[in-house]
């Protein structure tokens, strides 16, 4: 049990903990990316940016996730 454990559980669990804090990494970058579009598309139109959710506009990409 214990070379089973050792063989594939443990790797198995890293290779899982590694795709979940690529995915979460990948998650935030795509939504400064996004921020930063918006910021972007706001100065050429003339216009206040997405400032109306949390500070400075952080979490507008997530409230329009969980609309």
């Amino acid at each position: 049990m214990d070379i089973f454990i050792s063989s594939y559980v443990i790797p198995g669990a890293i290779m899982v903990a590694q795709s979940l804090l690529l995915l979460v990494a990948l998650l935030i970058f795509i939504a400064y990316i996004l921020y930063a579009d918006r910021k972007i598309w706001a100065a050429v139109q003339l216009r206040r940016g997405p400032n109306v959710v949390g500070p400075w506009g952080l979490f507008q990409s997530f409230a329009d996730l969980l609309k």
